[in-house]
């Protein structure tokens, strides 16, 4: 056998190999056999085929799948003895020429890992939200849970305000004709008028009316269902700039009927964890301030993923994109029943999502060369402390038995690990990098001038 190991990028290798038909006999023979055991053919007793007659029937499949295996082996067996090389994602047969009992001529295209030089990172700046939990944050979530508790009472001739919940009807009417467009109505539309999602346009239409009402009001048009990948809703918040006129029915107009603040409220909405108010409110404010807190880390941890992809442009190895590509194309069919959606089109999913593939394959060289260059190891008692705060605490279920859930199941403990992995990096970059904290207010101020910058480089 003759190989070839040629580099066709910085991050791809090409292995050719040459193998006479003599060297691949006897692992042919091997599998025509095998195939052989299996066989069962009028005329023979079951495993005694004639093997010249295997081979006419099964030859053709046989070898080919003999030559890839073959051909595997001799990539193995060389990136092995390639101390240099560290070949990452799946190895891709670019040519295979092969003829049953003849020679095999063969090409085999792979990633490697490419070099990674960290730069400094003393001189970078990051934004860390440091979120304050004020008292208008305790009692706007009080206010909250007192809602999604509260009656809904129907309003007998009263206006709706914009907190009130409405029950309507959308009928498309065609500006031209002035006529209804058949087959463009949807009835029993419901929704409050304090939901953030819903069109400014349509609730200040609504407020002030009362069931019975009829109306007639342009609402922006919404983005494809295609591109949404759903229902078209023209009572949502995003659109495209253009209008569409609607005739709006008000079939009903109710109120909320909130539950007073009191001990027994307290206890139904802490299960009765709790009874006294103060300590309700308490409880709201570390909860809140939690849930920021990982928010704000999850924000920080985005920028600072942004800030090395920026300052670390490596390459990628085309194995790898393709091994992200799949995952996502995986994820689409989990999340369809383990079916791909009837109108999926895999060549522009990936084409569409091949620059996030890749970043995300970048990425993973930069974290996995600062875990090298750290020596970060994830330890027994940081697993330990992992299970123990998913229990949080509960009776019902230990951390014990989270663990030995996760035990059951390799991949899952290998996320364990590489998510507890992440973390320390993170930690790593956030130590090395320049973290400025902001308020909310300074924060939602940045972000909003950041939004209007990109609108204004978009037109």
């Amino acid at each position: 056998m003759d190989t070839t190991l040629s580099e066709a990028s910085p991050v791809e290798y090409e292995l050719d190999l040459h193998a006479t038909a003599d060297e691949l006999a006897p692992k042919l023979e091997e599998a025509l056999n095998a195939q052989r055991k299996n066989m069962d053919v009028q005329g023979f007793r079951k495993g005694k085929v004639p093997l010249g007659l295997v081979k006419k029937m099964h030859g053709e499949a046989i070898g080919y799948r003999v030559a890839e295996q073959f051909v595997q082996e001799a990539f193995e067996e060389e990136v092995e003895e390639a101390d240099d090389l560290e070949p990452l994602g799946q190895p891709t047969l670019v040519d295979l020429n092969y003829e049953l009992d003849a020679d095999l001529q063969a090409t085999l295209r792979f990633g490697v890992r490419p070099a990674v030089e960290l730069e400094d990172l003393s001189s970078v700046e990051i934004t860390m939200l440091d979120p304050e939990i004020t008292d208008e944050d305790v009692e706007d979530e009080i206010e909250r849970l007192r809602k999604e508790e509260a009656d809904l009472l129907p309003l007998e001739g009263e206006a709706a305000t914009g907190t009130d919940y409405v029950n309507v009807d959308l009928q498309r009417i065609d500006p031209e004709t002035d006529t209804p467009i058949i087959g463009d109505k949807d009835e029993d539309l419901t929704f409050f008028l304090d939901d953030d999602r819903l069109k400014e346009e349509l609730r200040e239409a609504l407020v002030d009316r009362t069931a019975g009402d009829t109306f007639r009001v342009e609402l922006p048009q919404e983005p494809s269902a295609h591109e949404h990948e759903g229902h078209e809703h023209p009572h949502e918040q995003e659109h495209d700039g253009e209008d569409r006129l609607y005739e709006v029915t008000v079939n009903e107009v109710k109120r909320r009927d909130l539950p007073p603040l009191d001990e027994e409220f307290v206890r139904r909405a802490t299960e009765g964890e709790f009874d006294d108010l103060e300590a309700f409110r308490n409880d709201i404010r570390e909860r809140l301030q939690e849930a920021w807190d990982e928010r704000a880390r999850e924000m920080a941890q985005g920028e600072v993923i942004d800030k090395m992809l920026e300052l670390h442009p490596v390459p990628v190895p085309e194995s790898v994109i393709e091994g992200y590509l799949d995952s996502f194309v995986k994820q689409v069919e989990e999340e369809n029943d383990g079916e791909r959606p009837e109108d999926f089109d895999e060549e522009h999913f990936r084409q569409r999502n091949r620059r996030d593939a890749e970043n995300q394959g970048r990425w993973m060289l930069i974290r996995d060369q600062i875990v090298e260059e750290e020596a970060l190891e994830v330890s027994n008692e940081e697993i330990q402390a992992f299970f123990a705060e998913q229990s949080g605490g509960e009776e019902q279920v230990t951390a014990q038995q989270i663990e030995q859930f996760y035990q059951t199941m390799p991949q899952m403990m290998e996320k364990v690990e590489q998510q507890i992995l992440s973390d320390k990096v993170y930690d790593f970059l956030f130590d090395r990098l320049t973290v400025q904290s902001k308020s909310r207010d300074e924060f939602e101020e940045e972000m909003q001038q950041q939004q209007q910058q990109r609108q204004r480089v978009a037109r």
